[in-house]
C-alpha cells in the first residue's frame, strides 16, 4: 500500500511540473471553470457538492483569498474544496473549478 501512495504522489508532481502554468484569469471572472490554482493551501474545507459550497466556506476564512474545487469527475480528491491565500498561477484541469474569495455566485468562463 505504502508503494501505491509513493507512485500517487510521484505522478502527481510529474504531472504538476509538466504542466503549462499560467496567470489566473481577473478576479471579475468568475469562476474560473478548467483552471487550478496552484500553491498557496491555507487548508483543505469540507467536501462541497458545488464549487459554490466550496466558494462560500472561503467567506468564512478571513486568510482566504482564492479557493479551488475539485468536481465530482475529479480523479484526485472528487468534491474537494482548497482554501488558498493567495492565487498566481493556475494549470488546465477540466475537473476543477477556481474562484477569488469574492466569486460566490455567477455564470462563469469555460477555459479549454
Amino acid at each position: 500500500m505504502a508503494q501505491f501512495k509513493l507512485f500517487i504522489v510521484f505522478s502527481i508532481v510529474l504531472v504538476t511540473l509538466g504542466a503549462k502554468k499560467v496567470e489566473p484569469p481577473p478576479n471579475e471572472s468568475c469562476p474560473w471553470v478548467g483552471l487550478d490554482c496552484l500553491f498557496h493551501n491555507i487548508e483543505r474545507v469540507l467536501d462541497s457538492q458545488t464549487w459554490q459550497e466550496c466558494a462560500e466556506q472561503c467567506t468564512f476564512n478571513q486568510l482566504c483569498g482564492n479557493w479551488s474545487w475539485h468536481g465530482p469527475q475529479a480523479f484526485i480528491s472528487p468534491y474537494g474544496c482548497w482554501l488558498k491565500s493567495v492565487c498566481t498561477q493556475v494549470i488546465y484541469d477540466s475537473s476543477v473549478v477556481s474562484g477569488a474569495s469574492t466569486c460566490t455566485d455567477a455564470g462563469g468562463i469555460i477555459i479549454g
